[in-house]
């Protein structure tokens, strides 16, 4: 019946008040209706999509549109068999990419330590997925099969062999420096660009540290030479326009990386930005402008003769195999276009309007970053953006010279506000889940500021769309802004609480938002922690409230509002177990409520400055404290096992409140931990051991099927009979629980 009540609250306030009385008689107030609500859909596998959808960037091995990259573009190289090697930033990995459209993780994954907070650096020679790179941005492919990697964030150039195994070819861990060399014995910095030539010498392009001593002519981006042997030396690189300020080196934003290519006779080709020309070095080093003019200003859009073209930013450039010369051009978008031998320039693809899409999309080619091209002559481009004006996407695109793409990798989310069933529904941001005993589960959608019922058939509604701004928190509930992560919990009755701050508020049946208790004079009791406000919320059935904070206290607010202190000792803070009045806690976050009246809470927030590692606490209705799980003498961690030696992670360095852990408790004695900086949710048993239930520690996307599955940042639970809920991207999954 809650559902249907506040499915009209879209009416006018008088009405709603009138359809919600009658409502109200109708059912006997609510608890007339003895028969048991029905059960939640099962899910169809043991991890399903229960509501919205999944499509966006990620790290997701599949076919087509069911593989996921990120949207930190990386370049691409083509290897002999026909298959794309791609640099994958953002994952920190090497993808491969096959010609009908498969696309697998080649090398690289999570990071070296189980705390992906670490500042210890992603580096480690290994085989396959077992390797470490951090921020891979270019790949290059000799004759061999083998793969060259610009290892941007480690200031290395690494070697994938063959059989897939990673060593490192030349630089030093974690050095930028210029120092040539053998090996580890030299330093690169940043390298960003990468190409082999048919000798198997290695060139990279380097970001030029702007430390150092600058000759009294600059060179601009420094390009190295790696032979077969290791042996590092740098390539003069001089630019005939010297940089003045607001230009070129002293203006970081205006000084582009020069992009590389060779040809099959091993010449180098250099596309640079800064002067909007395309150089050629000849195998025995000597430089030749190919195409544009060195001169100030100089930046354009002009096709013609060497000497005539204008070129703008110069995003990639690739050779095929009939040595043709191809540039994608940001300029009046990304331009497709070709250099002849004789430096003379033609435009192949132009998008005439590159206007966003319907799809939230620009046309094709407007938003190309990287380039490669296949043996057929098609164009491999990967389009993205990680805007915050517009949804973030990443794809790649498979062109023919002239048409439509013929293959496409990866998909874009699909945001937004829509009520239905099953993957027709939209969310935008789903955080906090709450279960009300009706079976309605309830959802905050973050960012469409409302919050959103999946109902027990499927069907998701709206109570109500904001139509003010985030500062109206009372009235009716269609008018009031739900704004942020806060929890939501909602008691037998069908109210549903959240919280502001330091108030807590109250949204009745009859669709009316009050403060229902403020704690702003308890709080501002307590020495201050970074954050005086509420960060957890729980309600049972009889409509008792606990509210937790960071000072490390826990409080009561019983049916009428009356406040009282619970837990915790106002005056210090720590890790003790005991009794309520004399347990000690550390920083408080999220909790829940289990069938018998156990409280769970996480603690532990905010770690890297107090010192206390996360913990789930638990607290019996006759008041004592005990630790669930979890270490508070060791930092966070990923480490299942005997709950005493289980290691939690509860939240993200930045401890945004919508990137810390939730909790759910089912009624066998199990309690569910999401774990959004690892991507997965954790179980701890009534058996006494920590696992992870749901995910791949680091990985991006969604896998239905069985179990461990993937999922892309999970954060609110819920859990109703057996069937745990988790809000994730733009949807909410559902998993068959044994």
């Amino acid at each position: 019946m809650q559902g249907s009540l506040f499915s009209v609250l879209r009416l006018p306030t008088a009405l709603l008040a009138s359809l919600a009385i009658a409502a109200l008689v109708s059912c006997g107030g609510g608890s007339g209706d003895t028969s048991p609500p029905p059960p939640p859909p099962p899910p169809s596998t043991p991890l399903a999509v229960l509501a919205g959808t999944t499509d966006g960037p990620g790290m997701q091995d599949g076919q087509g549109t069911a593989a996921k990259i990120s949207t930190e573009s990386g370049g691409m190289a083509l290897a002999s068999n026909g298959d794309v090697l791609i640099a994958d930033p953002g994952n920190h990995t090497i993808r491969r990419l096959s010609p009908t459209g498969q696309l697998t993780t080649f090398a690289g994954g999570g990071p070296t330590r189980s705390d992906a907070s670490s500042p210890g650096p992603r580096y480690l020679d290994a085989a396959g997925t077992a390797a470490r790179f951090n921020a891979p941005q270019a790949v290059a492919v000799d004759a061999a099969g083998n793969t060259y990697v610009a290892d941007t964030g480690n200031h290395l150039v690494r070697k994938i062999d063959a059989s897939g195994n990673v060593t490192t070819l030349a630089g030093q861990v974690g050095v930028c420096g210029n120092a040539d060399g053998t090996g580890t014995a030299a330093t690169l910095c940043s390298p960003t660009s990468i190409a082999v030539d048919k000798d198997g010498n290695v060139y990279v392009s380097e970001w030029a540290p702007l430390t150092q001593t600058l000759p009294a002519e600059p060179t601009g981006n420094p390009i190295r030479k790696i032979t077969p042997a290791g042996v590092v030396s740098t390539v003069v690189f001089k630019v005939s326009q010297i940089p003045t300020p607001g230009q070129g080196r002293n203006n970081p934003a205006r000084f582009y990386p020069v992009q590389l290519a060779t040809d099959s006779a091993g010449a180098l080709y250099a596309a640079d930005s800064n002067d909007h020309v395309v150089r050629k070095f000849a195998p025995g080093g000597q430089a030749t402008l190919l195409s544009g003019t060195v001169a100030q200003g100089n930046a354009g859009h002009v096709d013609g003769s060497a000497s005539a073209a204008k070129f703008g930013e110069l995003q990639a450039i690739a050779i095929d195999r009939s040595n043709r010369i191809f540039v994608l051009d940001r300029h009046l978008g990304t331009p497709l276009r070709e250099i002849a031998a004789d430096g003379s320039v033609t435009t192949v693809r132009r998008a005439a309007d590159c206007a966003f899409g319907t799809d939230g999309l620009p046309p094709a080619f407007c938003a190309a970053k990287r380039l490669a091209v296949d043996a057929q002559g098609r164009f491999l481009v990967t389009e993205s953006s990680a805007s915050s004006s517009f949804q973030s996407y990443a794809l790649i695109h498979r062109y023919p010279r002239d048409g439509a793409a013929d293959l496409k990798v990866g998909t874009a989310p699909s945001p937004g506000w829509a009520d239905g069933s099953g993957s027709t529904a939209r969310f935008d941001g789903p955080g906090a889940l709450a279960m009300g005993k009706s079976g309605t589960l309830y959802v905050r959608d973050r960012n469409n500021a409302a919050i959103r019922t999946i109902q027990p058939d499927g069907m998701v509604g709206t109570l109500g769309r904001v139509k003010n701004p985030c500062s109206q928190i009372t009235g009716p509930i269609n008018e009031v802004a739900f704004c942020g992560p806060e929890a939501l919990t909602v008691d037998g009755a069908g109210n549903i609480y959240s919280y502001s701050l330091k108030r807590i508020l109250k949204a009745t049946p009859a669709g009316n938002v009050a403060v229902f208790a403020d704690l702003s004079a308890q709080l501002n009791a307590i020495p201050a922690f970074l954050d005086l406000g509420i960060t957890g919320l729980v309600a049972d059935d009889a409509g008792t409230l606990y509210a937790s904070s960071l000072q490390g206290v826990i409080f009561k607010i019983n049916p009428t509002g009356a406040v009282s202190l619970f837990a915790g000792n106002p005056n210090a803070r720590g890790h003790a177990d005991g009794p309520a009045g004399s347990a000690l806690f550390s920083g408080l976050g999220s909790m829940a409520l289990d069938p018998a009246g156990n409280l769970y809470v996480v603690d532990g927030v905010y770690h890297f400055i107090t010192g206390v590692g996360p913990t789930i606490r638990k607290i019996t209705p006759a008041g004592m404290v005990s630790t669930l799980a979890g270490r508070a003498n060791v930092p966070p961690g990923l480490v299942d096992g005997p709950v005493s030696q289980a290691q939690l992670t509860v939240e993200k360095l930045a401890a945004l409140s919508d990137s810390r852990a939730h909790l759910a408790a089912d009624a066998k004695g199990n309690v569910y931990v999401s774990d959004p900086i690892h991507r997965v949710v954790r179980k701890i048993g009534a058996d006494g051991q920590v696992s992870t239930l749901v995910g791949q520690p680091w990985g991006q996307g969604f896998a239905a099927g069985d179990l461990p599955g993937l999922i892309d940042e999970p954060w609110g639970l819920a859990v109703r009979d057996t069937t745990l809920f988790i809000s994730t991207s733009n949807a909410v999954a559902a998993v068959k629980l044994p």
